[in-house]
């Protein structure tokens, strides 16, 4: 029986995504085994739980925000000051981590559509992917994060709090420079996430900005639908909350990007600020207008993509009408695109926003 609940255990080791999880199995594993542990050395059961318990203590989420973590979730209050999560916030996030958000929802992805049909673009794109073997991409993103000691709160958590009615509040994520001098002016790039929220995931994508300062704002709900009012937030209230932490912005070098339904955020930005962003960047998303602005216009995409299409016809005809853009394209690539092609992505951006 004992080796039977052994194997549960390390399947449940190798089935979750998140190290307070897998943690919590190695506890279990250890109290299964105390018995034999205590045999072999007397103190040895109390050593591994005390170990165990010292793991658990630094992998769980940063509930302070003045840290010297590169990448940081803090909460503004009304004024734009930085101020402390709701501790049942906190809470949310040890018990209900965001990988393992992540990982339910991948596995749920692949079996309740055998179950109930559905049919959904975004499903039969995620199937593509999963027939490449490209689904594990979306664990990479965590795993740079946790490898670099780098545990933070979901920016989620916030959101789903506004739209169930029971907090008003709202949460950046802020990706410090890679080798951060306090006496340097910094470009600024905003990113606006997509439908389902502002996930922890997206900074392990976007600290391969190394020589930037990244702001991940999200909107009040999960929805990723930005307005104009959103987009104006940015420069009066957004700027502000950095230079109060004592950054210095280089307020002539701003550059937003959109992915997916944030793809509402700059096409706004398009319209509206175009004189306010040296680049406005596409991912997986479409663009509504063409015409020639002074912004550089950045577009990143895939063939199989259904939220992609209109891209390359835009990229052609940005470059008649005189306007500075550039194209990364892969016909093979679905909506996904951004956890399949992580790094190369980021060398594309990185050397447009230079």
């Amino acid at each position: 029986m004992k080796a039977f609940k052994t194997i549960i255990l390390g399947v449940l080791f190798l089935f979750f995504a998140s190290w307070i999880y897998k943690i919590v199995v190695l506890m279990l594993l250890a109290y299964l085994w105390r018995k034999d542990i205590i045999a072999k050395k007397e103190w040895g059961y109390k050593a591994v739980m005390g170990v165990l318990l010292v793991a658990m203590f630094c992998v769980l989420p940063r509930y302070r925000y003045n840290t010297s973590d590169r990448v940081q979730l803090i909460y503004l209050d009304k004024k734009g000051n930085p101020e402390y999560p709701p501790f049942t916030h906190y809470l949310v996030n040890v018990f209900l981590p965001e990988e393992e958000v992540c990982n339910f929802g991948i596995w749920g992805a692949r079996i309740v559509p055998k179950i109930i049909p559905l049919a959904n673009w975004i499903l039969e794109e995620f199937n593509y992917d999963d027939k490449k073997g490209n689904i594990g991409n979306f664990y990479r993103p965590y795993n740079r994060l946790n490898w670099d000691g780098l545990f933070m709160m979901s920016g989620t958590t916030s959101q789903v709090c506004n739209m169930i009615g029971i907090d008003n509040t709202q949460s950046v994520y802020l990706i410090k420079p890679k080798n951060y001098d306090k006496n340097k002016e910094y470009p600024v790039v905003f990113f606006m996430h997509g439908f389902l929220g502002n996930w922890k995931l997206y900074t392990g994508v976007l600290k391969g900005l190394e020589d930037c300062i990244v702001l991940c704002v999200g909107t009040k709900t999960w929805s990723g639908i930005y307005t104009k009012h959103d987009i104006s937030a940015l420069l009066t209230r957004q700027i502000p909350f950095l230079e109060n932490l004592g950054y210095k912005v280089d307020k002539d070098n701003l550059h937003i990007i959109g992915l997916s339904n944030g793809g509402s955020a700059v096409n706004v930005a398009y319209n509206g600020f175009s004189n306010k962003f040296k680049t406005i960047t596409f991912i997986s998303t479409g663009i509504h207008q063409t015409y020639p602005i002074s912004s550089k216009v950045l577009l990143i995409g895939g063939g199989k993509d259904h939220s992609s299409g209109s891209l390359r016809g835009a990229y052609r005809t940005l470059k008649s009408n005189g306007t500075k853009t550039d194209l990364f394209w892969d016909d093979e690539e679905t909506h996904f695109i951004l956890v399949n092609q992580t790094d190369e992505i980021i060398d594309f951006m990185s050397k447009n926003l230079k």
